[in-house]
């Protein structure tokens, strides 16, 4: 009994090594790695604001939106997170060269903008393309010192291989941003913001830099 106790133990530990050890290997993607020549096409900011417009997903509840004129502002930080964090070559896009039709879509239940983005994106000669949006903004209300009203950002990151049409990677970042007393958990970004209660715009780049880890930039 005692032996086959033992045995049993012992399986039991070598699955247990085994499964940690798959958790630590890397996934590999038969449509995705950092491309040694040609350059990834990135897309300006927009925003879904109805079911037909998403790429995947849904809708926030009483979703805020993002100001017309911060749109730009993100397309700029985003460049420098790219240029400055990430090895890889880029086209940028302007909003003067996306029309409404590709951000805009009859209305439906289902989203259907991925087939134009792909459209789209064949168009820009290049074999990736990077789309980022905005599901949901929310501005801080108050100050560094303290708030009536956090900010609170959803944004995400559509990584596509215009060729095949295929989703190589989709990052997501979402936070409202909460006091140290209410989530003890949140020690990290605490002490990283001094404390101090930040804006949507440094929220959302958090999200950039996380989808640069995500895709492995």
């Amino acid at each position: 009994m005692r032996i086959r106790r033992f045995t049993a133990l012992l399986v039991f530990i070598f699955c247990i090594a085994v499964c940690s050890a798959c958790a630590r290997m890397p996934l590999k993607s038969d449509q995705w790695s950092i491309p040694a020549s040609g350059t990834i096409c990135v897309a300006p900011f927009t925003q879904p604001v109805s079911t037909s417009d998403l790429i995947t997903g849904a809708l926030p509840e009483k979703q805020g939106r993002v100001p017309a004129d911060m749109l730009p502002v993100l397309d700029r930080n985003l460049r420098d997170v790219l240029t400055n964090e990430t090895k890889c070559a880029y086209t940028w896009l302007s909003a003067y060269q996306t029309s409404k039709d590709m951000t805009h879509f009859h209305t439906s239940k289902q989203p259907q903008a991925l087939p134009r983005w792909i459209e789209y994106g064949k168009k820009s000669g290049e074999r990736f393309l990077l789309i980022p949006q905005v599901l949901n903004w929310h501005e801080r209300e108050g100050s560094n010192a303290g708030v009536t009203n956090a900010a609170h950002v959803r944004v995400e990151f559509f990584l596509f291989n215009v060729q095949s049409g295929v989703l190589v990677g989709r990052s997501v970042y979402e936070e409202e941003q909460t006091g140290l007393v209410d989530n003890l958990l949140d020690v990290g970004s605490f002490i990283r913001r001094h404390g101090a209660w930040v804006t949507a715009e440094l929220l959302a780049g958090d999200g950039m830099r996380k989808a640069v880890k995500d895709f492995g930039l």
